[in-house]
């Protein structure tokens, strides 16, 4: 219940805005630019991840599926620890930024190794650092906005984002055709995933985004 009364408070501050204000506000593009290069690596992961694991382990489809499942398995478990963490500490832009950092190292790591183990090691730490940055990244607009322009801003995230689910797996395919290994990709990826993470450390910037409860919130408004 306290949780709760901290958020009836934080909107005793609020300026009225429509949905056409939501989809113009410079936070909202921002946001979408940052999940639209962490998309980019993650959506390149996922259709590509099956033909990167079974030539470093050299088995079948079953123990690829296994090592998938395994990976996502913890990756499930460090999600939730990253959001508890950035609940109890109520801080979001760092949240975010720590593990698209994690993500790209992995891209890079999972490139350049050619120890199996290590390799995929690395290759865990893609969709750990992605999916751990989900909790906090969602819980941002609703920070100043409410209402149907949250829903609008909301929607604008995410139809920005999803572009990097045609980009990444085309950017693979394209690069492991031409240099005959998915290195170069990934080295690609991982360096999306670090710009992204750069994006979200100048989030904290942003008063409203910064940590604390939110002092100013934007309302529907028909005007």
């Amino acid at each position: 219940m306290s949780t709760l009364a901290v958020e009836r408070s934080s909107r005793e501050c609020v300026l009225p805005v429509g949905i056409f204000g939501a989809l113009t506000n410079p936070t909202i593009w921002h946001l979408g630019i940052i999940f639209l290069f962490a998309a980019i690596g993650f959506y390149g992961y996922s259709f590509w991840a099956p033909l990167v694991i079974k030539p470093l382990i050299g088995s079948s489809d079953f123990r690829v599926g296994m090592i998938l499942g395994a990976i996502s398995a913890v990756t499930i478990i460090l999600m939730l620890a990253n959001s508890a963490h950035s609940d109890r500490t109520d801080e979001r832009p760092l949240h975010v930024a720590v593990p698209l950092l994690i993500s790209g190292a992995g891209f890079f790591g999972c490139a350049f190794l050619r120890e199996p183990i290590l390799a995929l090691f690395f290759l865990a730490l893609i969709p750990i650092g992605h999916c751990a940055a989900y909790g906090p990244f969602w819980s941002m607009p609703s920070r100043f906005l409410n209402g149907a322009p949250a829903a609008a801003g909301i929607a604008l995230v995410v139809t920005i984002a999803n572009v990097g689910g045609l980009v990444g797996p085309t950017i693979i395919g394209a690069l492991k055709d031409r240099y005959g290994t998915h290195g170069p990709a990934f080295m690609l990826l991982g360096g999306c995933a670090i710009v992204g993470a750069l994006l979200a450390v100048a989030l904290g910037r942003v008063p409203v985004l910064s940590s604390g409860p939110a002092t100013t919130r934007f309302e529907w408004s028909n005007s």
